[in-house]
């Protein structure tokens, strides 16, 4: 089974766009004389567009031009798959997310980067960028374009009200586990008189909280409940049987209403691409004073994770090779050739996204524009650089995307007193097994 792409970008994407279907614009981009036509996919509109501007606006002469198509990511397998079969307009490079990049790197529709005159080393990326691109023989398959460490995000007012200070060092230092993380929570509850809760919902915390686990979901073909992910059934109980965090599911109108509240919800799991396209979108203003704007502040929080990040793999049959790799190289700092590198820096300060590359982000980290008034004039490339050095993506399978979505589906019910641990947890196993018959899952 393949895997339609990450659930945050799906859902990034309804949030952003008003169509939900395959979007099918495509461009060609630069001279065409006698130059290859390359085809690249990615996941959505604004990210077409972003490429799209940057290929006009750069100074350099590329040996491509590019036919960019956005192409929604819960139909990508399904359209690359079409693609194949027909033999006609087969992207010569597509965007991996963490749900299906260790799909596709682990079968022939990836090329070695080493094929496109690539070479990625742990030095010049983030460790876990590398780790997930690498499969099982050893060979790199995609590189790493931005990546997406986790953060947590907290609103200033209301830390000063019921914590004392607004601080960031002095908040991270009350949040850096799991249990100060609830011992907060608690506190603000109670403060409160019950207004405020810690998280809008559970889902907002449970990728952080598995985040470190050892095992992996399946192995040898058998369905993992571990020890670190049944300490999180444990201690979701433990914040819904206090009234510690709402019941809203991520993404959804509750959810989102959270945001701008100027009372219910006191902090989100978030990161660099959340705050820049979603958080400031729903915090009900552009300047500070207007809805939560300028009211937020961030912070590492208590676990070190992924929240989801992009890769650009080529296609292992393609006739383009090079073409791709020089497209790739671009993108995402691939490169010894420093005009070139500085092309990739170009792109990270003009979009503020945060980069797979740890070089380039050494190169912009300090830069005056990530000092950013939303979260209070903090560098927030600065916070998102410090939570990427503590992540692993070791133990990544092609299942994650399937079962994590079927496990949180059953904690939301845990969480809101539908079912019990118990039953939520054998629900689980069979719904597990009915989308996965080739799991044991007993």
């Amino acid at each position: 089974m393949i895997f339609g792409g990450n659930k945050f970008l799906r859902r990034i994407i309804s949030l952003i766009l008003t169509a939900a279907t395959l979007f099918s614009v495509t461009a060609v981009l630069g001279s065409c004389g006698g130059k290859s036509r390359i085809i690249v996919w990615v996941y959505s509109d604004e990210y077409r567009a972003e490429l799209e501007n940057f290929l006009k606006t750069t100074p350099l002469d590329l040996s491509f031009t590019a036919s960019i198509r956005a192409v929604n990511s819960s139909d990508f397998a399904g359209e690359l798959q079409k693609a194949i079969d027909s033999g006609r307009d087969i992207p010569d490079v597509f965007m991996l997310s963490p749900d299906n990049i260790r799909q596709y790197i682990e079968s022939d529709l990836t090329a070695d980067v080493s094929a496109l005159g690539l070479e990625v080393t742990i030095e010049k990326y983030f460790p876990y960028v590398a780790q997930a691109a690498t499969d099982s023989r050893g060979r790199v398959k995609a590189v790493g374009w931005q990546a997406d460490p986790g953060i947590f995000m907290y609103r200033r007012s209301m830390a000063k009200a019921y914590l004392g200070t607004d601080n960031p060092d002095q908040i991270q230092s009350m949040l850096s586990g799991w249990d100060g993380f609830y011992d907060v929570a608690r506190k603000i509850y109670e403060v409160s008189d019950g207004k405020t809760r810690m998280l809008a919902g559970q889902e907002d915390m449970l990728r952080p909280f598995i985040a470190s686990d050892t095992q992996p979901w399946v192995r040898d073909g058998k369905l993992i409940l571990s020890p670190r992910k049944q300490a999180y059934v444990d201690y979701l109980q433990k914040m819904a049987s206090g009234h510690l965090m709402y019941t809203a599911e991520q993404w959804s109108e509750a959810w989102l209403g959270g945001i701008s509240d100027t009372q219910s919800v006191f902090g989100y799991f978030s990161s660099g691409i959340c705050m820049l396209y979603v958080m400031k979108k729903a915090c009900g203003g552009k300047m500070n004073g207007e809805g939560s704007y300028g009211d937020w502040a961030v912070v590492p929080g208590p676990a070190n994770y992924c929240w989801g990040g992009s890769w650009f793999a080529a296609y292992g049959s393609g006739e383009h090779l090079d073409e791709a790799g020089d497209f790739i190289s671009l993108f995402t700092g691939c490169t010894d050739d420093e005009t070139r590198l500085d092309q990739s820096v170009r792109y990270f300060r003009t979009t503020g996204e945060f980069a797979a590359s740890s070089e380039i982000v050494s190169l912009v980290r300090y830069d005056p524009q990530f000092e950013d008034p939303f979260i209070g004039g903090q560098n927030y490339y600065q916070q998102l650089c410090e939570a990427a050095k503590g992540i692993s993506m070791k133990n990544i399978t092609i299942y994650d995307s399937g079962i994590t979505d079927i496990f949180n589906k059953y904690m939301n019910q845990c969480a809101g007193g539908l079912k019990t641990a118990d039953q939520a947890l054998s629900d689980f196993r069979t719904s597990v097994g009915i989308a996965f018959p080739e799991l044991s899952v007993d």
